[in-house]
């Protein structure tokens, strides 16, 4: 699977996500946005167990390339080292289950994807076209 596909698609669900916790949040908690530890936020969409499935599926070459695209777009990469930040990712994670569950925290994912493509396009990057590296995923 192309990353841009990849990416399109995690930004969908990552969206509906995002919908679902921001119409949801604010019925279940008076004091909302202030959600105090202990209280229950409600069932999670069926969105999140759909993307992470969709995540789980995808090689694992292309689900860190999604993710640095993700991290570009947060702010923590810039365009001009890319190999080097794909290498630290597959450094920083034991391996993709770890990589989605952290990717998956992030309420801003869709944001973040969203950005990072939009940086990549207006450099001329393409993910797919692009080899990164070719070292398998793991910490030290």
């Amino acid at each position: 699977m192309k990353v841009t596909t990849a990416v399109s698609k995690a930004i969908a669900l990552a969206e509906a996500i995002r919908d679902y916790w921001e119409a949801e949040l604010p019925k279940r908690h008076p004091n909302y946005p202030l959600v105090g530890p202990d209280d229950d936020p409600g069932p999670p969409p069926p969105e999140e167990k759909k993307l992470r499935q969709f995540l789980a599926r995808l090689p694992e070459e292309v689900l860190f390339k999604v993710a640095l695209v993700a991290y570009l777009g947060r702010g923590d990469y810039e365009t001009n080292n890319l190999a080097a930040d794909y290498q630290a990712l597959r450094d920083d994670f034991d391996g993709p289950s770890e990589l989605i569950s952290q990717l998956l925290e992030k309420a801003s994912l869709a944001d973040y994807l969203t950005e990072g493509m939009t940086i990549l396009k207006k450099e001329g990057l393409d993910l797919d076209k692009i080899e990164l590296a070719t070292a398998k995923a793991g910490k030290g």
